[in-house]
């Protein structure tokens, strides 16, 4: 059975590792977010088994604490989010471009 300790630190982990993640997205480092989510995947399947071993341990103040830094990991997550989101639109607009100019030169510069 987990303890409250160990709880409460697999959910710092995640908030740190979003932290990260987010910063990674401002500064469109993107395969640096990916190693990051690949990490936080890890971390949130720990926090998952230790939640699933039993009765919750934490303290009403810990469940507070707990739940405050879910919503701060699920704002992190928004932003970073929007940040890809944009980064990805910028990346259909550059790779549709691309399309377009070789289906030019395909038509017109074709022997």
């Amino acid at each position: 059975m987990a303890n409250s300790e160990e709880i409460l630190a697999l959910y710092d982990a995640i908030l740190a590792t979003s932290k990260q993640m987010h910063e990674y997205a401002r500064a469109e480092e993107w395969d640096a977010l990916v190693d990051k989510e690949l990490e936080r995947r890890q971390l949130v399947a720990a926090l998952r088994s230790q939640l699933e071993a039993g009765p919750s341990p934490l303290s009403p103040s810990e469940q507070a604490q707990s739940e405050t830094t879910i919503k701060s990991i699920l704002s992190l997550d928004e932003e970073t989010r929007s940040l890809a989101e944009r980064w990805m639109g910028e990346l259909d607009e550059k790779l549709g471009s691309i399309k377009t100019s070789r289906r030019l030169q395909n038509t017109y510069l074709a022997p």
